[in-house]
């Protein structure tokens, strides 16, 4: 199994910024780059403020950078 590119631990604006493939994923989670409070959260922290599944939304993401 590799490492996974995208961690909790990283930014929304960050992680779309490095892989550009990742927007539309955000999206379906209603998640948008452009949200001024995604701008200083990471991913982990966001999610839980929006009620999404850590755990589905970083197996989406790394699905579309792999």
């Amino acid at each position: 199994m590799s490492t996974p590119k995208i961690t909790a631990d990283m930014s929304v604006p960050d992680i779309v910024e490095k892989y550009p493939t990742t927007l539309d994923v955000f999206k379906r989670y209603g998640l948008h780059p452009s949200y001024k409070a995604l701008q200083y959260e990471n991913l982990s922290a966001s999610v839980l403020v929006n009620q999404i599944s850590l755990n589905a939304i970083l197996n989406d993401l790394n699905k579309v950078v792999s």
